[in-house]
């Protein structure tokens, strides 16, 4: 008995340890949330175009809003079938409903929250140094937050005049188009 149960306690162990490494791993790349609540305005609505080379450009459409002490992001497809819905409360991330986890889509929002973050709060939200802004070759403004020496998102402005238009690039390769949703009356 001694001789089939050291080689199911060995394999419990190694599954066990299998398991806590993945979960690290997936806390590890967890998007970066700031460090305290930004104050941007809510709700909004928006329109949010997914590009990546050699796959069809996505349309979805989110909605933020507060809730109490969190934030609600509600992502869906043109059809109006939820993509995505997400809590953010007290700087963690939880799943509202019966969606399964959508780690693009979070990245998404918390790449939003950078993007909405004022430029005088980016030091205090996520530290001095993890970003930089200043205007791109072809004259648009735009910041990135930095992770590992290299950007982990960059948001572009191409206009002034129009500061809630704006896109995301990814570290890989994706880029969404932010436009807001016009309300109707």
């Amino acid at each position: 008995m001694t001789a089939v149960r050291l080689p199911f306690l060995s394999a419990c162990r190694a599954l066990a340890m299998a398991l806590a490494f993945a979960l690290l791993a997936g806390c590890a790349g967890a998007p970066p949330v700031p460090a305290r609540d930004a104050g941007f305005t809510l709700p909004r609505q928006l329109h949010v175009v997914q590009t990546a080379a050699g796959q069809p450009s996505l349309d979805t459409l989110l909605v933020v809003q507060r809730e109490g002490a969190a934030l609600r992001w509600s992502l869906f497809d043109p059809m109006g079938v939820p993509q995505a819905r997400q809590m953010l409360e007290h700087g963690q991330w939880r799943t509202d409903g019966f969606l399964r986890p959508n780690a693009q889509a979070r990245d998404l929002f918390a790449a939003l929250m950078f993007a909405w973050t004022p430029e005088a709060e980016l030091d205090a939200a996520y530290g001095a140094g993890s970003w930089r802004a200043g205007p791109a070759a072809d004259g648009a403004a735009q910041r990135e937050l930095r992770r590992d020496g290299r950007a982990r998102w960059t948001v572009r402005w191409p206009r002034a005049s129009q500061a809630d238009v704006f896109s995301i690039l990814t570290a890989d390769g994706v880029t969404w188009r932010i436009t807001p949703l016009k309300e109707q009356p």
